[in-house]
Protein backbone atom coordinates (compact mmCIF):
# COMPACT_ATOMS: atom_id res chain seq x y z
CA UNK A 1 0.00 0.00 0.00
CA UNK A 2 3.11 2.47 0.89
CA UNK A 3 4.24 2.38 -2.55
CA UNK A 4 0.97 3.07 -4.93
CA UNK A 5 0.67 6.17 -1.98
CA UNK A 6 4.55 7.31 -3.02
CA UNK A 7 3.41 6.90 -6.60
CA UNK A 8 0.49 8.66 -6.70
CA UNK A 9 2.06 11.58 -4.95
CA UNK A 10 4.62 11.57 -7.77
CA UNK A 11 2.46 11.51 -10.72
CA UNK A 12 0.12 14.66 -8.87
CA UNK A 13 3.31 16.52 -8.22
CA UNK A 14 4.92 15.59 -12.27
CA UNK A 15 1.23 16.83 -13.32
CA UNK A 16 1.72 20.25 -11.49
CA UNK A 17 5.06 20.96 -12.96
CA UNK A 18 3.67 20.25 -16.67
CA UNK A 19 1.01 22.62 -16.49
CA UNK A 20 1.07 25.03 -19.09
CA UNK A 21 2.35 28.57 -17.11
CA UNK A 22 0.01 31.16 -16.69
CA UNK A 23 -0.29 34.19 -19.35
CA UNK A 24 -0.71 37.44 -19.62
CA UNK A 25 -0.56 40.04 -21.93
CA UNK A 26 1.98 42.59 -22.75
CA UNK A 27 2.84 45.43 -25.23
CA UNK A 28 5.23 44.41 -28.20
CA UNK A 29 6.28 48.25 -28.92
CA UNK A 30 8.38 49.42 -32.27
CA UNK A 31 9.19 53.01 -33.57
CA UNK A 32 7.44 54.56 -37.29
CA UNK A 33 9.28 57.16 -37.16
CA UNK A 34 11.69 58.90 -33.91
CA UNK A 35 13.11 62.76 -34.50
CA UNK A 36 15.57 61.88 -31.42
CA UNK A 37 15.00 66.02 -30.49
CA UNK A 38 16.00 67.22 -33.79
CA UNK A 39 19.83 66.93 -32.08
CA UNK A 40 20.87 65.33 -35.26
CA UNK A 41 20.04 67.51 -37.38
CA UNK A 42 21.52 70.95 -39.43
CA UNK A 43 20.54 74.15 -39.09
CA UNK A 44 19.25 74.89 -41.85
CA UNK A 45 15.85 74.30 -43.84
CA UNK A 46 13.99 71.08 -42.79
CA UNK A 47 13.39 69.79 -46.38
CA UNK A 48 15.45 66.68 -47.23
CA UNK A 49 16.71 65.94 -43.09
CA UNK A 50 15.97 62.62 -42.13
CA UNK A 51 12.78 61.92 -44.49
CA UNK A 52 11.31 65.68 -43.67
CA UNK A 53 9.80 67.74 -46.44
CA UNK A 54 8.52 71.35 -45.81
CA UNK A 55 7.25 74.28 -47.61
CA UNK A 56 5.92 77.94 -46.91
CA UNK A 57 3.59 79.29 -48.76
CA UNK A 58 1.59 82.87 -49.08
CA UNK A 59 4.36 84.76 -47.46
CA UNK A 60 5.05 81.50 -44.78
CA UNK A 61 8.37 80.87 -43.65
CA UNK A 62 9.71 76.99 -45.09
CA UNK A 63 10.47 75.81 -41.62
CA UNK A 64 13.95 75.61 -40.37
CA UNK A 65 15.84 73.69 -37.73
CA UNK A 66 17.07 76.49 -35.18
CA UNK A 67 18.91 76.88 -32.09
CA UNK A 68 19.30 79.14 -29.31
CA UNK A 69 18.64 81.58 -28.29
CA UNK A 70 15.30 80.19 -29.81
CA UNK A 71 13.54 78.22 -27.17
CA UNK A 72 14.64 74.76 -27.67
CA UNK A 73 14.87 71.16 -25.51
CA UNK A 74 18.23 69.86 -25.67
CA UNK A 75 19.88 72.05 -28.27
CA UNK A 76 17.89 72.15 -31.82
CA UNK A 77 14.28 72.75 -32.75
CA UNK A 78 11.81 73.17 -35.53
CA UNK A 79 10.83 76.58 -36.27
CA UNK A 80 7.65 77.10 -38.09
CA UNK A 81 6.77 80.84 -38.83
CA UNK A 82 3.66 83.17 -40.60
CA UNK A 83 3.74 87.29 -41.24
CA UNK A 84 0.66 89.19 -40.39
CA UNK A 85 -0.79 88.31 -43.87
CA UNK A 86 -3.89 86.23 -44.24
CA UNK A 87 -3.47 83.20 -46.52
CA UNK A 88 0.14 82.43 -45.32
CA UNK A 89 0.88 78.54 -43.75
CA UNK A 90 4.45 77.20 -42.98
CA UNK A 91 4.16 73.31 -42.96
CA UNK A 92 5.98 70.37 -42.26
CA UNK A 93 5.30 66.59 -43.35
CA UNK A 94 6.46 63.42 -42.56
CA UNK A 95 5.94 59.54 -43.95
CA UNK A 96 5.57 56.37 -41.80
CA UNK A 97 5.65 52.55 -43.36
CA UNK A 98 1.89 52.29 -44.19
CA UNK A 99 -0.21 50.64 -41.40
CA UNK A 100 -3.08 48.79 -41.79
CA UNK A 101 -5.44 48.78 -38.64
CA UNK A 102 -5.42 45.71 -37.01
CA UNK A 103 -4.97 45.54 -32.90
CA UNK A 104 -2.25 47.80 -33.23
CA UNK A 105 -2.32 50.94 -31.03
CA UNK A 106 -0.26 54.06 -32.53
CA UNK A 107 0.82 56.97 -30.62
CA UNK A 108 1.91 60.24 -32.28
CA UNK A 109 3.89 62.82 -29.50
CA UNK A 110 5.63 65.81 -30.14
CA UNK A 111 6.12 69.24 -27.66
CA UNK A 112 4.96 72.59 -29.05
CA UNK A 113 6.12 76.11 -27.87
CA UNK A 114 3.55 79.07 -28.69
CA UNK A 115 4.65 82.87 -29.23
CA UNK A 116 1.65 85.10 -30.03
CA UNK A 117 2.62 88.87 -32.21
CA UNK A 118 0.14 90.32 -29.73
CA UNK A 119 -0.57 89.04 -26.56
CA UNK A 120 -4.56 88.45 -27.30
CA UNK A 121 -3.80 87.11 -30.59
CA UNK A 122 -2.41 83.99 -32.11
CA UNK A 123 -2.97 81.90 -35.22
CA UNK A 124 -4.40 78.04 -36.14
CA UNK A 125 -1.77 75.29 -35.39
CA UNK A 126 -3.32 72.07 -37.46
CA UNK A 127 -2.09 68.79 -37.29
CA UNK A 128 -3.66 65.59 -39.00
CA UNK A 129 -2.77 62.26 -40.69
CA UNK A 130 -2.97 61.75 -44.18
CA UNK A 131 -5.36 59.75 -44.20
CA UNK A 132 -9.52 59.29 -44.34
CA UNK A 133 -11.40 58.37 -41.50
CA UNK A 134 -11.90 60.09 -38.03
CA UNK A 135 -10.65 61.13 -35.55
CA UNK A 136 -7.31 62.10 -37.97
CA UNK A 137 -7.02 65.65 -37.35
CA UNK A 138 -6.66 68.34 -34.32
CA UNK A 139 -5.79 71.82 -33.50
CA UNK A 140 -4.81 74.89 -31.96
CA UNK A 141 -7.48 77.60 -32.30
CA UNK A 142 -7.00 80.74 -32.69
CA UNK A 143 -8.40 84.04 -31.18
CA UNK A 144 -11.22 84.04 -33.17
CA UNK A 145 -14.16 81.62 -33.49
CA UNK A 146 -16.09 80.43 -30.22
CA UNK A 147 -13.25 78.47 -29.12
CA UNK A 148 -10.38 80.64 -29.08
CA UNK A 149 -6.89 80.13 -27.43
CA UNK A 150 -8.05 75.97 -27.30
CA UNK A 151 -6.42 72.88 -28.09
CA UNK A 152 -8.18 70.21 -29.63
CA UNK A 153 -6.03 67.51 -29.86
CA UNK A 154 -8.87 65.43 -32.15
CA UNK A 155 -10.13 68.20 -33.91
CA UNK A 156 -14.17 68.52 -33.82
CA UNK A 157 -14.66 64.84 -34.01
CA UNK A 158 -17.51 63.09 -32.45
CA UNK A 159 -17.03 63.19 -28.65
CA UNK A 160 -13.98 64.99 -28.65
CA UNK A 161 -12.72 67.68 -25.97
CA UNK A 162 -10.44 70.55 -26.03
CA UNK A 163 -8.34 72.33 -23.30
CA UNK A 164 -6.75 75.64 -23.21
CA UNK A 165 -3.13 76.46 -24.65
CA UNK A 166 0.05 76.87 -23.20
CA UNK A 167 1.94 79.69 -24.19
CA UNK A 168 5.73 80.93 -23.87
CA UNK A 169 6.62 77.72 -22.70
CA UNK A 170 7.00 73.76 -23.95
CA UNK A 171 3.68 71.83 -23.86
CA UNK A 172 3.79 67.93 -24.95
CA UNK A 173 0.52 66.45 -26.74
CA UNK A 174 0.26 62.96 -27.23
CA UNK A 175 -2.40 61.27 -29.38
CA UNK A 176 -3.10 57.47 -29.29
CA UNK A 177 -5.19 55.39 -31.67
CA UNK A 178 -6.26 51.96 -29.97
CA UNK A 179 -7.32 49.72 -32.85
CA UNK A 180 -7.83 46.97 -30.71
CA UNK A 181 -11.13 48.88 -29.07
CA UNK A 182 -11.60 51.29 -31.94
CA UNK A 183 -11.10 54.38 -29.27
CA UNK A 184 -8.73 57.22 -29.25
CA UNK A 185 -7.68 59.38 -26.63
CA UNK A 186 -5.50 62.51 -26.24
CA UNK A 187 -3.46 64.45 -23.30
CA UNK A 188 -2.15 67.61 -23.52
CA UNK A 189 0.49 69.32 -20.86
CA UNK A 190 0.00 66.11 -18.77
CA UNK A 191 -3.66 66.35 -19.05
CA UNK A 192 -6.14 63.85 -20.27
CA UNK A 193 -8.25 65.46 -22.71
CA UNK A 194 -10.24 62.85 -24.76
CA UNK A 195 -10.96 59.80 -23.03
CA UNK A 196 -12.13 57.19 -25.22
CA UNK A 197 -13.54 58.39 -28.56
CA UNK A 198 -14.83 56.70 -31.29
CA UNK A 199 -12.19 55.43 -34.21
CA UNK A 200 -14.11 55.04 -37.54
CA UNK A 201 -13.32 54.38 -41.39
CA UNK A 202 -9.59 54.49 -40.76
CA UNK A 203 -8.60 51.82 -42.91
CA UNK A 204 -4.68 52.79 -43.16
CA UNK A 205 -2.10 55.31 -41.74
CA UNK A 206 0.68 56.58 -43.90
CA UNK A 207 2.19 60.37 -42.67
CA UNK A 208 1.79 63.44 -40.80
CA UNK A 209 1.68 67.47 -41.31
CA UNK A 210 2.04 69.96 -38.86
CA UNK A 211 0.87 73.24 -40.41
CA UNK A 212 0.93 76.91 -38.88
CA UNK A 213 -1.78 78.82 -40.56
CA UNK A 214 -2.79 82.22 -40.72
CA UNK A 215 -6.49 82.03 -41.11
CA UNK A 216 -7.56 85.18 -39.51
CA UNK A 217 -7.79 87.98 -41.31
CA UNK A 218 -4.44 90.38 -42.25
CA UNK A 219 -3.49 92.41 -38.97
CA UNK A 220 -4.14 90.06 -36.37
CA UNK A 221 -0.74 89.56 -36.26
CA UNK A 222 2.33 87.28 -37.10
CA UNK A 223 2.85 83.72 -35.32
CA UNK A 224 5.47 81.60 -34.49
CA UNK A 225 5.55 77.71 -33.50
CA UNK A 226 8.53 75.19 -32.58
CA UNK A 227 7.81 72.08 -32.77
CA UNK A 228 10.20 69.17 -30.61
CA UNK A 229 10.33 65.73 -29.62
CA UNK A 230 7.80 64.58 -32.73
CA UNK A 231 7.83 60.34 -32.90
CA UNK A 232 5.10 57.93 -33.90
CA UNK A 233 5.24 54.13 -32.41
CA UNK A 234 3.60 51.57 -32.73
CA UNK A 235 2.58 48.65 -30.07
CA UNK A 236 0.46 45.06 -30.02
CA UNK A 237 0.02 42.91 -27.18
CA UNK A 238 1.75 40.25 -27.19
CA UNK A 239 1.24 37.20 -24.69
CA UNK A 240 4.02 36.10 -22.33
CA UNK A 241 4.08 33.20 -19.97
CA UNK A 242 4.94 33.44 -16.51
CA UNK A 243 6.37 30.93 -14.61
CA UNK A 244 4.65 29.64 -11.88
CA UNK A 245 5.49 30.95 -8.56
CA UNK A 246 7.54 28.71 -6.18
CA UNK A 247 4.72 29.94 -3.47
CA UNK A 248 2.42 27.88 -5.83
CA UNK A 249 4.00 25.14 -6.16
CA UNK A 250 4.68 24.54 -2.19
CA UNK A 251 1.20 25.30 -1.62
CA UNK A 252 0.30 23.14 -4.62
CA UNK A 253 2.69 20.04 -3.29
CA UNK A 254 0.96 20.55 0.12
CA UNK A 255 -2.43 20.05 -1.17
CA UNK A 256 -1.17 17.60 -2.83
CA UNK A 257 0.57 16.07 0.65
CA UNK A 258 -2.89 15.95 2.27
CA UNK A 259 -4.71 14.51 -0.36
CA UNK A 260 -1.89 11.78 -0.54
CA UNK A 261 -2.20 11.13 3.36
CA UNK A 262 -5.98 10.74 3.03
CA UNK A 263 -5.56 8.08 0.21
CA UNK A 264 -3.15 6.51 2.50
CA UNK A 265 -5.05 6.15 5.64
CA UNK A 266 -8.09 5.11 3.58
CA UNK A 267 -5.98 1.84 1.96
CA UNK A 268 -4.78 1.42 5.14
CA UNK A 269 -8.49 0.56 6.26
Amino acid sequence: MKIKWKWHIALMVLALLAAPPLVFSRASASTLYDSNGFENFTVADVTGQDGWTASGSGGGTAPQIVTTPYPVLGTKAVLLQVPDLQGSASVIDHSIPTVIPGDQTIMVTFDIFRQMSYPTRAQNLWWWWWDAGEPTYGLQWDSGGSQPFQTLPHGWNPGASSTSTVFYQFATIKMVWDFSSDKAYSWYDGVLIDDGIPINNISSLSGWTINLSHDLPTGTGWDTVLIDNFSITSSVPQPTPIPVPAAVLLLGSGLIGLVGYGRKRFLKK
